[in-house]
């Protein structure tokens, strides 16, 4: 909310100049240009190893689940490996970040990895997905699986700064884990929306008064 209006306050003043210098043509492209690369985070996603006997590993999926909900721009991958192309996988994905332990949980995030789960892991598990949301990541498993990632959602994530930030409410109850995107398009882009509106208003404004100003000689 303070990252919108700080941006809203920056815009106005932007768009006054512009529009007093090259016109409401280029005021317009201005406004419909910047709000999408100012709010991009990237999705992130997690592939998650686990087995239908492992009672740890359902104590992670239910905490997956619930940290969807605090970061809806992440994106679970679960993989049994009771089957076998799986367990395959899972071994694939350890080689690959040099993970020599055996045994499930195996979890990647972005391009980290981590065998087991246990309290601490929540808020690690948390910081990365935070730190993989801003920064740019090479995803290397997800290459191998031929999934990628998007860079241009639209929104905000938060960081907390300490570990009671981390507590999340946690329920074993039916949740959907989803490799697609929930929230519906208005969700995703309003901020972009409501911003474009406010600059296009902004900017018949600022014609308008531009014009009044020209017809009095100003």
């Amino acid at each position: 909310m303070v990252q919108t209006i700080i941006f809203s306050v920056i815009m106005i003043m932007i768009g006054w100049w512009v529009m007093k210098r090259v016109g409401l043509f280029c005021l317009v492209i201005l406004i419909l240009f910047i709000p999408k690369h100012v709010f991009a985070i990237n999705e992130v996603n997690v592939y998650f190893f686990h087995s239908e006997s492992c009672d740890i590993c359902k104590q992670e999926k239910i905490y997956l689940e619930a940290l969807q909900k605090r970061y809806p721009n992440m994106r679970i991958y679960s993989y049994e490996i009771g089957d076998s192309s799986n367990y395959e996988l899972m071994q694939q994905a350890k080689e690959l970040y040099q993970e020599t332990r055996s045994g499930v949980p195996y979890t990647v995030i972005g391009d980290s990895s981590y065998l087991g789960f246990s309290q601490n892991n929540k808020a690690l598990f948390q910081r990365k997905v935070y730190e993989y949301s801003t920064q740019s990541y090479q995803n290397q498993l997800g290459k191998i699986l031929g999934i990628s990632y998007r860079n241009d959602l639209e929104g905000e994530v938060q960081e907390y700064k300490d570990n009671d930030g981390y507590q999340i409410e946690e329920t074993s109850g039916n949740t959907h884990t989803s490799t697609k995107t929930e929230n519906n398009t208005f969700d995703r882009y309003k901020i972009s929306i409501y911003l474009i509106g406010a600059g296009l208003i902004l900017a018949i404004i600022a014609y308008c008064i531009h014009r009044l100003e020209k017809r009095r000689g100003i």
